[in-house]
């Protein structure tokens, strides 16, 4: 299984077990923190595995055997690993079936970028792609958090896979119900804030996002203040550089390190805007979660799921262009419709609502292991 969110679902239920196997590499992240959480979320933790390797067949016998053997040990019905990782290489010849999980970045970015550049990486890459086309032929089932995910694997693969589209989905009940008690700086007291929620990083576009709202009119500006999230991995330079465009945006502004769960529902919940324009995007959790929070939402120009995004639910960008971004911050700070707010707020609860996608995720299980 792929995910905490998901994985925690399923742990602390009383007809479920659940196992996290983790690689070398992998074994210097569980720290005492982790560990004590794993053990209040009831998750058992084995291995550590060697990484997948088209070149060391030997440690990959070993790797494989000492799944087998998890397997065995544990009575696994169904293993349950995420695309971007070794683990959906090992299926071809695992003793129980298994599901691959798919997310944006996966798709769209990791398996669209191999079998490109250099000649030895081209060939690297090829034959990686080779190997998980015949994990995906030979998958117990696939699932896809949105429609475009699975439509970009077949045009790669040259295939016609079929696939559960199960979003991760988020807590609407509890992000509906919670009290925002989130302190912003004291210069942003008073303030529209303007949350840019996704992490500070080029495939996001936050210039895109600082410069259009640095074209607002001035008496628009003074009324604002942007909230951001910078997240562990901002490359120094392209920090560098939005932090030069907000020096010169007019307009107040915070970048927050990070923000647990909670926090980020209370940012949601005193902004008067939320903002995401991605290169590359899958069901995103935050967009839903803006909707879940009564938020009014902009999202870029990137197909999107038609079903939870159209126009019905949020206000979208015809092209990722700074002009026509800032026309679109405008119309939404002054007239974004309570009618559409209360349509995504309705469509969330029935389509990216995490207690409904996991329902799912167990009947998947549970055919799956009747085939067994």
């Amino acid at each position: 299984m792929h995910d905490i969110k998901w994985v925690s679902f399923f742990s602390t239920r009383p007809d479920f077990e659940a196992y996290f196997l983790v690689q070398d590499h992998e074994m210097s992240l569980l720290t005492p923190d982790r560990k004590k959480q794993f053990n209040e979320l009831e998750i058992t933790v084995e291995g550590p595995i060697k990484s997948y390797s088209l070149w060391r067949f030997w440690e990959n016998s070993a790797s494989l055997k000492k799944i087998n053997e998890v397997i065995r040990k544990r009575n696994i019905d169904v293993v349950h690993p995420l695309f971007a990782t070794p683990f959906s290489l090992w299926t071809r010849n695992l003793a129980v079936p298994s599901i691959i999980t798919c997310r944006g970045s996966d798709i769209h970015v990791v398996l669209s970028r191999l079998g490109k550049g250099s000649l030895l990486n081209r060939i690297h890459g090829n034959l990686l792609l080779k190997r998980f086309k015949s994990a995906f032929e030979n998958a117990g089932a696939i699932s896809c958090t949105s429609q475009g995910q699975l439509d970009r694997i077949n045009d790669i693969f040259r295939t016609d896979l079929k696939a559960e589209i199960i979003r991760t989905g988020v807590n609407v009940k509890e992000i509906n119900l919670l009290q925002s008690k989130l302190e912003l700086t004291e210069a942003l007291n008073g303030k529209k804030i303007v949350f840019l929620p996704r992490y500070i990083q080029p495939i996001y576009q936050t210039e895109l996002q600082i410069r259009a709202l640095s074209n607002l009119p001035d008496a628009l500006k003074e009324e604002l203040a942007i909230v951001l999230i910078k997240g562990k991995r901002t490359p120094f330079d392209y920090m560098e550089l939005v932090n030069s465009e907000l020096a010169t945006s007019g307009i107040e502004h915070q970048v927050i390190e990070s923000l647990t769960q909670h926090e980020m529902w209370s940012v949601f919940k005193l902004s008067s805007l939320a903002i995401m324009t991605p290169k590359t995007d899958g069901t995103p959790n935050s967009a839903l979660e803006a909707m879940a929070a009564k938020c009014p939402l902009i999202l870029g120009s990137f197909k999107y799921d038609e079903d939870l995004f159209s126009e019905q639910f949020c206000n979208r960008m015809k092209v990722d262009l700074a002009n026509e971004l800032t026309e679109l911050i405008t119309d939404s700070l002054q007239n974004y419709q309570q009618k559409k707010i209360d349509a995504a707020f309705d469509n969330v609860k029935k389509r990216g609502n995490r207690l409904m996608e996991m329902e799912r995720v167990k009947k998947l299980y549970l055919s799956l292991k009747d085939k067994i």
